[in-house]
């Protein structure tokens, strides 16, 4: 005999194939699946819980649970702004900022970026959307010392890249890290999720010419709406 969560499973998923639930569409209560399957509200959850582990649904945080739209894929090989990846993909990029000022950093950013740390940086913290929905919190941060024009920069504009690159400095290429964090209370409320949910974090370095390094980025990604992949070849052999 078939556990009955998982015939709650496969009715879920029969549904989302048949067009009856589409991606973004709020699926049924805990209430009408209880009344509709006649089983515990425990039941009903264990079902949600494998669906949501397995990337089918989404749950946001005092809205509901969703069928998942697309997870959006971005090369590690290839250097592009998170806008133009967006694009890239078919769907549109917005942010909201968060904060800008002007600051001193620690040691470690300091080091990476190549400014005494008695130097001051701009730090700008965007919220990151996709299609309305919300992607990322990224953190970045531009040495003032730079020849980089950062008064002429609009940060509320979803690509930064672009405008530095059009007032004449190219940019060449990144260093990056890509590890896991929990979420914290700040960055669950900003992205919709629930508190200690895991994020993956992305960290960048990015250098114009000369390799010369012009900011530092930490982003924070919801990893079942953001995916990192990458293509492997065994030495000698492509």
């Amino acid at each position: 005999m078939i556990p009955i969560y998982l015939e709650i499973r496969s009715y879920m998923i029969k549904q989302i194939e048949k067009g009856r639930l589409v991606p973004g569409d709020k699926i049924p209560s805990e209430r009408e699946l209880v009344d509709l399957f006649k089983v515990s509200r425990m039941t009903v959850r264990h079902a949600i819980d494998q669906l949501v582990n397995d990337g089918i649904l989404v749950r946001m945080v005092g809205k509901g649970t969703y069928v998942s739209s697309e997870r959006l894929s971005t090369a590690l090989n290839v250097l592009n702004s998170f806008s133009e990846d967006i694009i890239a993909s078919g769907h549109s990029p917005s942010a909201k900022l968060i904060s800008v000022e002007k600051t001193q950093t620690g040691n470690t950013i300091s080091s990476l970026l190549r400014i005494d740390k008695s130097r001051e940086v701009i730090k700008v913290e965007r919220l990151r959307l996709v299609d309305g929905l919300e992607m990322a919190i990224t953190t970045s941060f531009f040495p003032v010392s730079r020849a980089l024009p950062l008064d002429e920069l609009d940060f509320t504009a979803t690509s930064i890249y672009r405008q530095i690159e059009s007032l004449g400095l190219r940019i060449e290429k990144a260093s990056e890290t890509v590890t896991a964090e929990a979420a914290d209370k700040r960055s669950a409320g900003f992205l919709r999720v629930k508190e200690n949910s895991p994020l993956l974090k992305i960290i960048r370095l990015t250098f114009i010419s000369n390799n010369v390094p012009i900011e530092y980025m930490e982003g924070l990604f919801r990893p079942d709406r953001y995916v990192i992949s990458q293509e492997l070849y065994r030495q000698g052999v492509r």
